[in-house]
C-alpha cells in the first residue's frame, strides 16, 4: 500500500490521529506529543554529514510542534545503524543537540540499537493552552506560507552535483517553532509543508472542509532553487517536491496586522468554499510519500 492507504487506515482505528502531533489535555493546558522516523535509503542521500542528521532527524519533530503554535519541552532520540561508529555518534549528537537549543529546548534521551540500515526515530514533547489544528479554516480567510519553498529539492540537487556544503546548509532547516507559537492566537488552521505544498494546501481543505486558491506568482522560493534547478522543473519541485518544513496557516484578513514581524510570512491566495486550485486551475494532490 502507498503510505497515503496506510495512513487512511489508521485515522478510521486511531480517533485522534489527523494532526500534526497528538493532543493530551493535561490540567490546564495540553500536552503534544510527535514522533518521525527516517532512514538512510529514504532520507539522507550521500554527502549528508552526522551533524545534518543528527539535526533534521529532530528539526522534523520540532516542526510538527510548531505546526500546532506548541512550546516544546523536550527531545527524545532513538538510533539504529549498523556500525555505531564514534565519530558518527558524536556527530549525530552534536548536530541534535544544535537544533533542540536554537529551538529552546532540550535532548533529555532515547535508545540506540545496531541496525541493518540507518534509521532515527526522534520524538518531541510540547505544550499549547489552545493548538491550533488542522481543521479551523473558514471561508474568506487568508492562506499564507513561511519562510520560503524550496530548500529541500534544491539541497538533493546539490547532493546530486557533489555541492555538499550548501546542501548540508540547507538540509538543516530551522524548525519554526517561534513563529508557530506567534501565530497561534491567529491563525484558523496550520500544518507543516513535509508532503509538499499541494498536498498540505489538501490536507488543510479536507480536514477545515473547505477549498483553497492560491497564485503560483505569490509563492516565495530560495534564490538557490532558481540558480540549481531548470526551469521546466521548477514549479513540480515548489508545488509537489516534499519536506519544506515551513508552515502553511490560515487566518482573517483583519488579523493580517496582528501578526508579529517576527514571522516571515507571504500570503499565497484565499480559503474558498471549494476545490483546492493554482490560477484557476485544480491542483492535484500530490506530493512526496513513503512508499508507492
Amino acid at each position: 500500500m502507498r503510505e497515503s492507504e496506510v495512513l487512511q487506515i489508521i485515522r478510521a482505528a486511531v480517533a485522534k490521529a489527523g494532526d500534526d502531533a497528538a493532543i493530551l489535555p493535561f490540567g490546564e493546558t495540553n500536552l503534544l506529543l510527535t514522533t518521525d522516523m527516517l532512514h538512510r535509503t529514504t532520507d539522507f542521500p550521500d554527502g549528508a554529514s552526522p551533524y545534518t542528521i543528527g539535526w533534521r532527524s529532530v528539526a522534523v519533530s520540532l516542526s510538527d510542534l510548531a505546526a500546532m503554535g506548541a512550546r516544546p519541552l523536550a527531545v527524545l532520540l532513538a538510533l539504529g545503524d549498523p556500525d555505531l561508529a564514534e565519530r558518527f555518534i558524536r556527530g549525530v549528537l552534536a548536530g541534535a543537540r544544535a537544533c533542540c537549543a536554537a529551538a529552546g529546548t532540550d535532548l533529555v534521551g532515547g535508545d540506540i540499537d545496531q541496525h541493518s540500515e540507518l534509521t532515527v526515530v526522534g520524538s518531541a514533547l510540547g505544550e499549547a493552552a489552545n493548538p491550533v489544528r488542522r481543521s479551523g479554516a473558514g471561508a474568506g480567510d487568508l492562506v499564507c506560507v513561511t519562510g520560503e519553498l524550496g530548500s529541500t529539492q534544491t539541497a538533493l540537487r546539490l547532493f546530486a552535483t557533489g555541492a555538499h556544503e550548501r546542501a548540508n546548509a540547507l538540509f538543516c532547516f530551522s524548525p519554526r517553532v517561534e513563529w508557530g507559537e506567534s501565530l497561534a492566537p491567529f491563525a484558523t488552521s496550520m500544518v507543516d509543508i513535509s508532503d509538499g505544498l499541494a498536498h498540505s494546501l489538501h490536507l488543510l481543505a479536507r480536514e477545515s472542509r473547505v477549498g483553497c486558491s492560491i497564485e503560483e506568482a505569490l509563492l516565495p522560493v530560495i534564490p538557490d532553487l532558481v540558480q540549481t534547478i531548470p526551469q521546466e522543473a521548477r514549479s513540480d519541485a515548489i508545488l509537489f517536491g516534499g519536506e519544506d518544513y515551513e508552515l502553511l496557516f490560515t487566518l482573517p484578513e483583519a488579523d493580517l496586522k496582528m501578526v508579529s514581524p517576527i514571522v516571515s510570512f507571504r500570503v499565497i491566495g484565499r480559503v474558498v468554499c471549494s476545490g483546492v486550485r493554482l490560477d484557476g486551475q485544480d491542483l492535484p494532490d500530490q506530493g512526496w510519500e513513503h512508499g508507492g
